[in-house]
């Protein structure tokens, strides 16, 4: 079973971050942002800005996790092909030696 190590390694800054920053936000360490009713339209603007921010943050995070999530399903599956190809091997190499073991 090949673990692809190079690739693990490669997205371990990426892991790191995302696992802080999820860490942080069910921690709540981050200060909540205080929901005021914006009596001057001008402060609706800002607030609707803010929430557009945050909405393209989380759709960065969500397409970050969806590359990873992927290229995670592809190991599993090489992993699971891989898993596959030795357990026949193995059942050859043991009918082999069955079939030496009976011939002599």
């Amino acid at each position: 079973m090949i673990v692809p190590w190079k690739q693990l390694l490669a997205f371990t800054p990426q892991i790191l971050d995302l696992s802080r920053e999820l860490l942080e936000r069910a921690r709540g360490t981050k200060p909540a942002a205080k929901l005021v009713r914006a009596e001057d339209p001008a402060d609706m603007a800002a607030r609707i800005a803010a929430l557009e921010e945050n909405e393209r943050r989380q759709a960065e995070l969500v397409e970050r996790m969806a590359a990873q999530q992927a290229r995670l399903s592809k190991a599993v599956t090489v992993l699971h092909r891989n898993q596959w190809i030795l357990i026949s091997v193995v059942v050859v190499l043991v009918g082999v030696v069955v079939w030496l073991a009976a011939r002599s």
